[in-house]
């Protein structure tokens, strides 16, 4: 039998969103801690609504770059990456970052997010992402970003120099 004198509040709360998935055991052990705790029907029906309304929230559709003159947002990597060539959708772990100067800055959010299948060629497709769920950062992502971005940042300070030497002192 189930032990939920552990589980905080909201955990027993989201297990309302699918209850019928408990054994008739744990859904007794389940109403015992409920009403133990005082937590009545009404509570449910407003963490439920809750939920609902935030979930349609991140079920937004957004795209995949959204600034001007270089300041804004964008999604940027790809983790957890999946495809299904019968329906041509895919499916990844994405960071929206903040952007200054087309510079990853800091990162906003991490999403679970759907779109069409789009080969690399194939640019006539649309950029708009579907968000599935919002996730925690992944930090082990953030990471290897900042250090590629720093890395081409490096390169840039290099290259740009020489190049313009080798144009004018030819």
């Amino acid at each position: 039998m189930p032990d939920y004198e552990h589980f905080s509040r909201n955990e027993l709360l989201r297990i309302a969103l699918d209850k019928r998935r408990l054994t008739d055991e744990a859904r007794l052990a389940w109403d015992t801690e409920l009403s133990r705790r005082g937590i009545s029907n009404g509570d449910i029906g407003t963490f439920e609504s809750e939920q609902s309304s935030a979930e349609a929230a991140d079920q937004k559709v957004v795209r995949e770059v959204e600034f001007l003159y270089g300041i804004g947002k964008k999604l940027s990597g790809r983790k957890n990456y999946s495809h299904d060539p019968r329906f041509r959708i895919e499916e990844f772990d994405s960071t929206l970052w903040f952007i200054l100067f087309w510079m990853l800055i800091f990162p906003l959010a991490a999403y679970r997010i759907r779109r069409r299948f789009r080969r690399w060629w194939n640019v006539c497709t649309s950029d708009s992402y579907r968000v599935i769920a919002r996730l925690p950062r992944n930090w082990e992502q953030i990471l290897v970003t900042w250090i590629k971005a720093m890395v081409g940042l490096q390169v840039l300070r290099f290259a740009i120099p020489f190049v313009v030497n080798k144009l004018v002192y030819r």
